[in-house]
């Protein structure tokens, strides 16, 4: 099936976790192929990624044009899972996300010619398209952190749907690296921790998480996901924005959407690090409502 089949391309926002889900099986993992498969089998003409390792400073949007960029990563993952992995940087891509939030009011907003991939992308990335990304680009945070603002950069990049490109936020659900037990995984690479038991504060923030998705549509969910930013437990579970964010982006590009998010999987790391991975939309779904 072509792209022009298949009609809008899905939303997603995936939580990508430690460095180690990048070479460790999990319902994640296995929910990053199932998607990529999907994708390919529908003629996906490209991927733009909103990571959660870039923000920029002032009312700064960048987005990543480097030919090829190098791979960060930590040293707990076998180079042989990242080293040589083959990343295709499409200028045409950039340039057409570079338009589109321009046209929508962005002040500053401009290509990156030396920006690097790190596990955010890189981890769903692998699993996904194992031999490499289709043409793909990355949109930057803005530092400012304002929700409102991030909610527009989604929007603007919606009308990219329809051309059979995916969007993806890749942050996380629930994401403390304060209160994360770090010591199991630094000494013994054991990131899942079988039977330990996540913090309320941590439980509690993802079900208000999935709530908000599973029963909230369209500007709705927007609407809903930056209110979310002042609940008393969003600093437990955030205590830096950075990983919230994409959130916010996907809901922005979903938001003319008449359906709901569906939870697809849901892996949990280092205790009480939350893993969810979120979809709007299925590939040949063209049912929109007006905005």
């Amino acid at each position: 099936m072509s792209a022009s089949e298949a009609g809008q391309a899905p939303v997603l926002f995936f939580s990508h976790g430690s460095p180690l889900m990048c070479c460790k099986e999990s319902t994640s993992s296995e929910c990053w192929a199932r998607l990529g498969k999907e994708a390919l089998a529908n003629g996906v003409k490209g991927v733009v990624f909103i990571g959660a390792h870039w923000e920029e400073l002032g009312d700064r949007i960048r987005v990543a044009t480097k030919f090829d960029p190098d791979r960060v990563q930590m040293d707990l993952v076998p180079r042989s899972y990242w080293e040589d992995y083959p990343i295709n940087v499409s200028q045409d891509l950039a340039h057409r996300v570079i338009d589109l939030l321009r046209s929508s009011q962005f002040r500053d907003v401009e290509a990156d010619p030396t920006f690097d991939w790190h596990d955010d992308t890189i981890t769903p990335a692998r699993w996904m398209f194992p031999d490499g990304t289709p043409p793909t680009t990355v949109v930057s945070l803005n530092a400012r952190f304002n929700p409102v603002f991030h909610v527009k950069i989604g929007k603007a990049l919606s009308q990219l749907r329809s051309q059979g490109v995916l969007i993806i936020g890749t942050g996380g659900a629930v994401h403390n690296l304060y209160r994360n037990n770090w010591l199991p995984m630094v000494r013994k690479g054991n990131n899942f921790q079988p039977g330990s038991v996540p913090a309320k504060w941590a439980t509690d923030f993802e079900r208000t998480v999935s709530d908000v998705i599973n029963y909230n549509q369209g500007p709705d969910l927007a609407g809903a996901l930056v209110r979310l930013t002042k609940s008393p437990r969003y600093k437990d579970a955030h205590p830096t924005d950075d990983h919230f964010y994409p959130l916010l982006v996907a809901a922005g590009a979903a938001s003319c959407d008449s359906i709901y998010g569906k939870l697809e999987a849901q892996t949990w790391e280092m205790q009480h690090m939350c893993n969810d991975q979120f979809v709007w939309g299925k590939w040949g779904s063209s049912e929109t409502t007006a905005f």
